[in-house]
């Protein structure tokens, strides 16, 4: 648990410390004409409370789930480490991480913390990547950012989503059956 709590306040500074950058320097390359600054304010703001206002708010769990909300947080972690240490511009096919990792870690977050289904939340998981794809797509087009490289930058950034959102959700079971099904102490 005390490992966790040390997780969760990493990622949680790291994030504040990504958001203040992009604020700070809007204009640095890293981060121009990408719309940062309002994306990671928002995250920070609002998306990133999330585990803590269900818990303390509306008493959603009788425990805080610190595993499930890491997994949540290094979502958002990734994505702005990647703008922070230039990943994106830097490696050309490192959004693909991201991408990956992003729909496999909400899938198991709705199944572990929230009740779904693997299966619901590798639906859900895909259905919000899809839309966010669109909203990064439709950006570029009607505010002149430069987020996406094209079509197919799109289209393999969604298969990428589903492929990591199956092979969390695969990784979920086998981990299960293993480590789940072991008596709790030794005979």
């Amino acid at each position: 648990m005390k490992m966790g709590i040390a997780l969760n306040l990493i990622i949680r500074i790291s994030t504040l410390y990504f958001m203040s950058e992009v604020l700070l320097f809007p204009n640095d390359p890293r981060f121009a004409g990408k719309a940062i600054p309002i994306r990671n304010l928002i995250i920070v703001v609002s998306f990133s409370l999330l585990f803590p206002a269900l818990y303390f708010l509306r008493k959603k769990w009788k425990k805080y789930p610190i595993w499930a909300d890491n997994l949540y947080l290094s979502i958002f972690w990734l994505d702005m480490a990647g703008n922070s240490f230039n990943l994106y511009d830097t490696y050309y096919y490192f959004d693909l991480i991201p991408h990956f990792h992003g729909p496999g870690a909400i899938a198991l977050v709705f199944a572990i913390a929230f009740g779904f289904t693997l299966l619901e939340g590798i639906g859900l998981a895909t259905i919000i990547h899809m839309a966010l794809e669109a909203q990064e797509f439709y950006t570029d087009v009607f505010f002149g950012t430069h987020n996406v490289r094209g079509t197919a930058d799109t289209v393999n950034d969604i298969v990428v989503g589903i492929v990591g959102a199956a092979l969390y959700a695969l990784a979920y079971l086998y981990w299960a059956r293993r480590y789940r099904s072991r008596p709790s102490s030794p005979p």
